[in-house]
């Protein structure tokens, strides 16, 4: 399973790296992108609709679920269409740190085979933030999978924001999936609009051999419920 036949999950900067909810109550987002993005790597091959729910309690416990249309090869030959993340854990600050963590399952409709638990730990402080994920099965491989992010967010007036990223994806898993372990990047920029709307337009990619960086549209609406 090569990284032009098969890849698995999330989206644009921050989507795949599972924030916790900044505030206790109950959330829901629908967002439209012109490509699912995942750890650098295309999974939807062109525009996708994703849309979630959270839950955040005033005890800093805080539930999930997400959803994205995707359009690669499983591990059964046939094209997988849907993914579904649900995801639980705990976010609090001690002064100025913030600390979340928690666990991540990614399931997919067309092929059960490619579904993964992941674990996280993260850290934020002032606009850095830095989260580790590991699995012991990365995405239908049986082999470990290491995924380590450091993101900054950085305000240019009060509506937009400058979003940079940099993550490693290691261990034995990804080296079956891609073969070889690999680095991402990705910058951007995110403008607030009126109604609850937030447009981004980023450049993400990988140093994987023969992978170019792509621009990706975006477009999200985040409610409460």
């Amino acid at each position: 399973m090569k990284m032009k036949q098969i890849v698995a999950c999330a989206a644009v900067l921050a989507a795949s790296s599972v924030a916790a909810p900044a505030f206790a109550g109950a959330t829901g987002n629908v967002g439209a992108y012109s490509e699912y993005m995942f750890r650098g790597v295309e999974q939807s091959g062109g525009a996708a609709v994703q849309g979630g729910l959270d839950y955040a309690h005033d005890s800093g416990v805080y539930v999930g679920t997400w959803l994205s249309n995707t359009s690669f090869l499983g591990t059964n030959g046939a094209v997988v269409s849907y993914e579904t993340d649900v995801y639980a854990g705990y976010a609090t600050k001690i002064g100025d740190l913030g600390l979340d963590v928690g666990a991540l399952y990614y399931y997919y409709t067309d092929d059960s085979k490619l579904n993964t638990i992941e674990g996280y730990l993260g850290g934020s402080y002032g606009p850095i933030s830095v989260k580790g994920f590991y699995t012991t099965d990365y995405f239908g491989t049986d082999e470990d999978g290491i995924y380590v992010v450091g993101t900054g967010t950085f305000p240019l007036s009060s509506s937009v924001n400058l979003v940079a990223s940099v993550g490693s994806s290691s261990g034995d898993g990804v080296k079956a999936l891609f073969g070889e372990s690999y680095i991402d990047y990705g910058v951007g920029l995110t403008k607030s609009i009126d109604g609850g709307f937030t447009f981004s337009l980023s450049a993400l990619g990988t140093d994987i051999d023969g992978d170019k960086t792509k621009a990706v549209l975006g477009l999200k609406k985040v409610f409460d419920l």
